[in-house]
């Protein structure tokens, strides 16, 4: 018995000790960590339209005499103040896995991840992330230096998409707007968008100039900040403010110029994209505001005019000339291989196409002339006026069609013209060929042209050059 009472009172001794030592956490402090945060790589999502997927691992962190638990997962995507997406999650357990998962992912642009992670004691700890969506590559690229194209027509306006019923750019316009149609647009693979108008382009005066003309950029629209681009098949997209391409009033609000705001961004419809050779060519299209429609035409690479610059005659073969009723027939006439020898007088005529658009034909002595130019018969004799090459002239080619611009000038003989023959009809200011095949082997240029003159009388020349 009295064994049985001392084994009593150790065990109650041995128990007021423990007691003493954990009563109630009143003497061990109490270590409860928020919540951890693992984000893993973005695995998915980075291209516009793509489903975006992120994996995050969670954990309740250390608690230290008091059992805690994760207990919900908040997450928001925006992009600038926009919020695209947000959801929250309720959390169980020590540790857990959350894959946030967007559908259909985002449009292109810069976009910011939050996250806020709460266990069931109240503590709470964040986690942010931003990311770039980028837009779907199209086969077409447009990486690289753009321009206006020189070319009538490359800017215009009216009151329905393509119409040009309010105004477009003449020829003249491209001369007189020079400073304007150097200026450089660059797109860059890394999605930045660059603009290099040097030291003039094109001011008006709703940019507070006294008459439109060519002056010293003037900001925003200026280049000198960073922009960026976003490209789809169907639309080109132009952030920052500022950024432009074509006449900078244009945006999608209006024109600045009768009242819209300098826009952030501008959305451009893409309306055609082509490429030859090296050079590449692009329409962008904007609706300015109800019933307002632009479109501008850009050029990429060697102009196509680059093709023709250089000196060239008539190629001295059977078929150099002929005419028939029908583009690229010979019925009613064609020239001989005999020909050749028998108007060698202006099988040397030559003409020339200079890199700066001006166009010259230097016809000798003597070139092959006609009775409606005033002679007897036909045969080699002293140039006529205008067809003597003594005049000024220009050309716009691009591509397809060739312009010979000033009273007098041409390619092969110099009476077929777009409304008929000479003398049928009055010397023009200009003609306009069709560039039907325009080819180069082992540094020979060849080049075939037709003209119809008139309904029904088509005529081709052949050209190589010289």
């Amino acid at each position: 018995m009295k064994k049985s009472i001392l084994k009593i009172a150790a065990v109650s001794l041995l128990s007021a000790m423990v007691w003493a030592c954990d009563n109630g956490f009143t003497d061990v402090p109490v270590v409860d960590t928020p919540p951890i945060i693992a984000l893993g790589p973005i695995t998915s999502g980075l291209v516009e339209k793509q489903d975006f997927k992120l994996e995050v691992t969670l954990s309740d962190g250390i608690d230290n005499g008091k059992i805690t638990t994760l207990s919900s997962f908040i997450y928001t995507i925006k992009k600038g103040a926009t919020t695209v997406k947000t959801e929250t999650i309720p959390l169980s357990g020590d540790s857990q896995k959350v894959t946030i998962e967007v559908k259909g992912g985002f449009d292109p642009g810069d976009y910011n991840l939050d996250i806020k992670v709460t266990d069931s004691n109240g503590n709470e700890s964040t986690e942010n992330i931003s990311f770039r969506v980028a837009s779907i590559r199209p086969a077409f690229d447009i990486s690289g230096v753009w321009t206006m194209e020189p070319v009538a027509g490359a800017m215009k306006v009216g009151p329905t998409p393509g119409s040009s019923e309010w105004w477009q750019n003449s020829t003249g316009d491209v001369s007189a707007r020079a400073c304007f149609f150097d200026d450089k647009y660059t797109f860059g693979n890394d999605g930045s968008f660059k603009i290099d108008m040097g030291s003039t382009t094109w001011l008006e005066t709703w940019q507070g100039v006294a008459a439109d003309g060519c002056g010293a950029p003037k900001a925003p629209f200026d280049g000198s900040k960073a922009y960026t681009y976003t490209y789809t098949s169907t639309t080109l997209t132009l952030i920052g403010q500022g950024a432009h391409v074509g006449l900078a009033k244009v945006n999608n609000a209006g024109e600045i110029s009768n009242g819209a705001a300098v826009a952030n961004q501008i959305a451009y419809t893409i309306v055609d994209q082509t490429k030859t050779g090296d050079t590449r060519r692009m329409t962008l299209r904007v609706q300015a505001g109800s019933g307002v429609w632009w479109d501008f035409k850009l050029i990429s690479g060697p102009p196509a005019s680059a093709a023709i610059v250089g000196k060239w005659k008539m190629e001295p073969v059977e078929g150099a000339l002929s005419v028939g009723p029908t583009a690229g027939s010979r019925e009613w006439w064609f020239n001989t291989v005999a020909d050749v020898t028998t108007r060698a007088c202006f099988f040397d005529d030559t003409y020339t196409f200079a890199e700066n658009g001006s166009f010259t034909m230097d016809m000798g002595t003597q070139t092959w002339l006609e009775t409606w130019q005033g002679i007897a018969a036909d045969g080699c004799g002293a140039p006529k006026a205008p067809h003597d090459g003594k005049g000024t002239f220009t050309y716009i080619y691009d591509g397809g069609t060739l312009r010979l611009i000033g009273q007098g000038a041409h390619v092969g003989l110099p009476k077929a013209v777009n409304a008929g023959e000479l003398p049928n009809v009055t010397a023009p200011g200009e003609v306009t060929y069709q560039v039907v095949s325009l080819t180069e082997t082992a540094g020979v240029k060849r080049m075939t042209v037709q003209i119809q003159a008139g309904t029904g009388v088509w005529w081709t020349f052949k050209l190589i050059s010289a």
